[in-house]
């Protein structure tokens, strides 16, 4: 499993692929802090990536990669969620009630992001 898939899928808005990512890591049981820093990412993606990562660990009760403390976060706010960028409520939402390791690296999704299959 490569994380810059999962990454790839976030950017594109492609929530299916994002959804299988996930269910096929759990299925897999994937170690967290055993997945490799993704090489060749720019700023926005190495911050989705560590995000990402970090909500997932913290979902599953593991320890995310030592390498995700030192990504910092995104240089702008990034919407995962399209709709968000349109919707006020929605994107009220993201902002303050969205997962905190999304938020502290501004990337905005709604609670329940990447839960739901």
């Amino acid at each position: 499993m490569q994380l810059v898939d999962l990454v790839s899928a976030l950017r594109r808005h492609d929530a299916i692929s994002a959804r299988q990512w996930v269910a096929d890591a759990v299925r897999a049981k994937v170690r967290l802090d055993e997945l490799p820093e993704p090489a060749g990412l720019d700023q926005v993606d190495k911050a989705i990536a560590a995000g990402v990562v970090e909500l997932l660990a913290e979902r599953w009760g593991q320890p995310a990669p030592a390498w995700t403390e030192a990504v910092p976060p995104a240089p702008y706010p990034v919407f995962l969620v399209r709709a968000a960028e349109t919707l006020p409520r929605l994107r009220r939402t993201c902002e303050r009630e969205g997962p905190e390791p999304l938020r502290r690296r501004l990337l905005l999704a709604p609670p329940g992001f990447l839960t739901a299959a």
